[in-house]
C-alpha cells in the first residue's frame, strides 16, 4: 500500500479503536445506567464497523447490500441516542414513564426492520437510503430541539450531553453538507474524506467526555430542575401527551 493509501486506511477505520475504547469506558464508569441507548449506539456502530470491515476483503460482491442496510441500523440508533437526551434531560417525569419511554424505540425498531425487510426480499435498497436520510433530519431535528429548550429553560450543559450532542451534531451537518452538493461527481471523493475525518473527530470528543467517572448520583437521581424550569418541562410534557392521546382517536 503507498502512504496516501495507508492514510486513508488509518482515517478510515480509526473510528472502530475509538469506539472499542469508549464501549469499555461506558460500561467501567458505569455511564451505560446513565445514557443506555447510547451504549447501544456505540456498541452498533463497532459491530457494524467490524462487519463492513470483513466484508470488504471477503464479502465485495455483498459490501453494497451490507453497507445500506447497517447504515440504515446506525442511523436509526443514532436518532434513539438523541431521543434519549432529549428526553431523559428535558423532561424527566415523561421518560420515567415506561409506556412513553418504550414508544418511540419500538416504533423506530419495528419502522427500520420494516423498510429493511423489503428492501432485502424486494430488492429496492433505495428506500433505504431514504429511511437513512428521514433519520438523519429527525436526528438533527431533535439536536436543535434540545439545544433550543436548554437554552430556553436556562439549563446547565453536563460535559457527557455536551459531546453527545456536538458529535452527533458534527456528523450530521457533515452528511447533510455531503447530501446537498453530492450531485457534483468531481468533490465525491473529498466530501467523502471530510465525512470520514468528521466521525472520527466525533468518536474522539465522546471518548474524551465519558473518560471520567459519573457522580454517584447520577444513575439514581434526575438533575434538580429549578420552579420555573420544572413549569415549563410540564407544560412541553402535557402538549405532548395532548398530542399523542389526539393520535389515538
Amino acid at each position: 500500500m503507498t502512504e496516501h493509501s495507508w492514510l486513508w486506511f488509518v482515517l478510515n477505520w480509526l473510528g472502530l479503536p475509538a469506539l472499542a475504547l469508549l464501549a469499555i469506558v461506558l460500561i467501567y464508569r458505569r455511564w451505560n445506567r446513565v445514557f443506555p441507548y447510547f451504549l447501544i449506539y456505540v456498541i452498533s456502530a463497532e459491530a457494524i464497523g467490524l462487519i463492513r470491515l470483513a466484508a470488504s476483503r471477503f464479502l465485495p460482491n455483498a459490501y453494497s447490500k451490507i453497507y445500506w442496510i447497517s447504515d440504515t441500523v446506525l442511523a436509526a440508533a443514532a436518532f434513539l441516542a438523541a431521543y434519549e437526551l432529549l428526553f431523559r434531560r428535558l423532561f424527566p417525569a415523561f421518560y420515567r414513564v415506561r409506556f412513553y419511554r418504550s414508544l418511540f424505540p419500538a416504533a423506530a425498531i419495528l419502522i427500520t426492520a420494516g423498510m429493511i425487510l423489503s428492501a432485502y426480499f424486494r430488492g429496492h435498497f433505495s428506500i433505504l437510503a431514504t429511511a437513512i436520510h428521514t433519520y438523519e433530519f429527525l436526528l438533527g431535528a431533535a439536536l436543535f430541539f434540545f439545544v433550543l429548550l436548554m437554552l430556553v429553560m436556562g439549563r446547565h450543559w453536563g460535559k457527557q450531553e455536551f459531546g453527545i450532542a456536538f458529535g452527533f451534531g458534527l456528523v450530521v451537518s457533515t452528511s447533510l453538507i455531503m447530501l446537498s452538493i453530492w450531485s457534483h461527481a468531481s468533490r465525491r471523493a473529498a466530501l467523502a474524506g471530510y465525512s470520514v475525518v468528521a466521525y472520527d473527530l466525533a468518536c474522539l470528543i465522546w471518548l474524551y467526555c465519558f473518560w471520567s467517572e459519573p457522580p454517584a448520583q447520577a444513575s439514581t437521581a434526575s438533575p434538580t430542575l429549578s420552579a420555573e424550569a420544572l413549569r415549563e418541562a410540564r407544560k412541553w410534557e402535557d402538549t405532548l401527551k395532548d398530542f399523542m392521546s389526539q393520535g389515538k382517536r
